[in-house]
C-alpha cells in the first residue's frame, strides 16, 4: 500500500506528493521527476525546513520546465539565466497561487 503524503504541492500540471522523512545523512531533501514526489528530512526546523522544500520545487521546475540547455558565449548564458528565472518566477507563482496550504506551512514554519 503507498504511504499517504504529508502535502501535495501542484507544479504546473502534476501534483506533486511531498513526504518529511528521516534524512540519511547525504541530502537535506531530493526530488524524483518519475515518482512525481519530494522527500525532505524531517530533522529540519525553520527557515531550513522551507529553504529545503523550495530548493526542491525548484527542481521540479527545472525538470518540467525543461531548463537544462547547453549555452556556449556569454550572450547565450544572459539568456539562459533570464529564462530560468523568468520561468521559476512564474511557476512559483503558479505554485503559491494553487496551494495555500503551501503558503500557510511556510509562514507557520518562518514565523
Amino acid at each position: 500500500m503507498k504511504k499517504k503524503a504529508d502535502m501535495v504541492i501542484k507544479i504546473g500540471g502534476m501534483d506533486i506528493d511531498v513526504f518529511f522523512i528521516p534524512g540519511d545523512g547525504e541530502a537535506f531533501g531530493d526530488f524524483t521527476y518519475l515518482q512525481c514526489q519530494i522527500r525532505v528530512d524531517n530533522r529540519l526546523e525553520g527557515a531550513a525546513l522551507v529553504d529545503t522544500l523550495i530548493h526542491e520545487v525548484f527542481h521540479a521546475i527545472y525538470a518540467m520546465g525543461k531548463l537544462k540547455n547547453k549555452a556556449q558565449s556569454e550572450d547565450e548564458l544572459e539568456e539562459q539565466e533570464e529564462r530560468v528565472v523568468s520561468v521559476m518566477a512564474t511557476y512559483l507563482t503558479q505554485v503559491l497561487r494553487d496551494n495555500p496550504h503551501l503558503v500557510r506551512w511556510i509562514n507557520k514554519n518562518l514565523l
